[in-house]
């Protein structure tokens, strides 16, 4: 694996770091108690609570989409857990958010 390779996995992963901290914050400052998944190696990246709702989270950063097998493992998590599954898309100061179950 060449260097220039490493670094892009390493700068794609830090962009989805600081994606994820974004909408953390943002979700936070509304009022929801959010929590990090470890390593967002799971189907989701946050989970958030408020007033009896949970949300399970796919952070996607930059040009990065949610592939359909990730939605299904997202949509099958949210389900046996009793949330809702969210995607939220962060581009630069913009984010888009959609509701897949």
């Amino acid at each position: 694996m060449g260097t220039s390779h490493k670094r892009k996995q390493q700068s794609s992963y830090y962009k989805g770091i600081s994606a994820e901290k974004k909408v953390k914050r943002n979700l936070e400052k509304k009022g929801w108690l959010v929590r990090q998944s470890k390593g967002s190696r799971g189907s989701y990246d946050l989970y958030a609570l408020k007033g009896g709702m949970k949300l399970l989270i796919q952070v996607k950063s930059g040009t990065a989409y949610a592939s359909k097998d990730e939605i299904r493992k997202l949509r099958k998590t949210a389900k046996n857990k009793g949330a809702k599954a969210l995607v939220i898309q962060v581009k630069g100061k913009k984010t888009r958010s959609k509701f897949v179950y």
